[in-house]
């Protein structure tokens, strides 16, 4: 259901809403234009290239789920109610469109967050992190998804003070030879307690670069070429007994 003062946010301009009946701005200008260089990146057939990764966090880093028992009208009316377009997986900047040429509005609503909101001043800081010590960085495949990679920043400046780590979950995409889309799936802040936090200081990390390799040889982040010649014997025998 749409309200008539509904509004699809672009991503982009400020949110303005209201909180205690008094409107306030939130301008997203700390979001935008991140790019991480990798001076002497060694790929897979052995080149030495400088590459780029475009860090591009989604409305889920300042925003949390719509709930059942949220008032629709009324986080509408509060301006609180985020509507988006329908977005491209590799480029969330770049809207799709309709066989008529029109955006395509998104059925995934939002609630904006100002909790969350104050953490996502935390991205800049982990850009910069990642771009001082990329090499030095692990991450994890999120439980049972092999496309999405799980990270920890743990020198974050803003949230809450009892929280420990600012965790970072994304997708890589590869947009070209030399380029790649840093798609930040959503973040946010847990203590030092978190399972996320233990699996993220355990063993079976791996190093960022390593997964920024596997992407640019078209596999998925966490798969090797070992593993990708291994699936690919697989269905090749299976194909094979199919046959008899």
């Amino acid at each position: 259901m749409m309200y008539p003062n509904n509004v699809v946010h672009d991503g982009i301009s400020s949110i303005e809403v209201e909180i205690d009946g008094i409107a306030q701005v939130f301008p997203l200008d700390h979001l935008f234009d991140h790019v991480v260089k990798v001076e002497n990146f060694k790929f897979e057939d052995q080149r030495i290239e400088t590459i780029s990764i475009e860090v591009r966090p989604t409305n889920h880093v300042y925003s949390r789920a719509l709930e059942r028992s949220d008032n629709e009208k009324q986080l509408s009316d509060s301006g609180h109610l985020l509507i988006k377009y329908e977005h491209h997986e590799d480029r969330p900047h770049i809207a799709k469109l309709d066989r008529y040429g029109q955006k395509i509005v998104s059925s995934d609503k939002r609630v904006f967050c100002s909790e969350k909101y104050l953490s996502s001043q935390n991205i800049p800081l982990f850009v910069k992190s990642l771009q001082e010590s990329s090499s030095n960085f692990c991450i994890l495949a999120n439980k049972g998804d092999d496309r999405t990679c799980l990270t920890g920043f743990f020198e974050f400046e803003h949230g809450e003070s009892e929280k420990h780590c600012y965790v970072v979950l994304f997708k890589l995409h590869r947009l070209s030879a030399r380029d790649l889309s840093m798609v930040i799936e959503t973040a946010f802040l847990v203590d030092e307690d978190d399972f996320r936090v233990k699996l993220l200081q355990g063993k079976d990390t791996k190093p960022f670069l390593i997964a920024v390799r596997n992407v640019f040889a078209k596999r998925p982040p966490f798969q090797g070429p070992a593993l990708q010649k291994s699936k690919k014997g697989y269905k090749k025998k299976k194909k094979a007994r199919r046959k008899i």
